[in-house]
């Protein structure tokens, strides 16, 4: 008997646990918000052949070494700002 009455106590504890953790919470930003993110979003983005295009337009052969240069320390210096 008393071992059935734990068993009951213990399972109902567990689904009360469970079943608050499920509480559907709106995370979520109205859909005003989410669309004036999305535009902010959209704008900031750029595609591969925009930034193709852009860096035709700033790197040419007078200042390859240069920028090549420039791109090397950026990333040398992103490398050990990480370790």
């Amino acid at each position: 008997m008393l071992r059935k009455v734990l068993v009951i106590v213990a399972v109902t504890a567990i689904s009360v646990f469970c079943l608050s953790g499920c509480k559907k919470r709106s995370s979520e930003p109205r859909p005003s918000e989410k669309q004036g993110e999305a535009e902010s979003s959209q704008e900031v983005l750029k595609t591969m052949a925009e930034y193709e295009a852009e860096a035709k337009k700033q790197i040419n052969k007078e200042n390859m070494a240069e920028e090549l240069e420039r791109i090397e320390k950026t990333l040398e210096q992103e490398v050990s700002e990480e370790q």
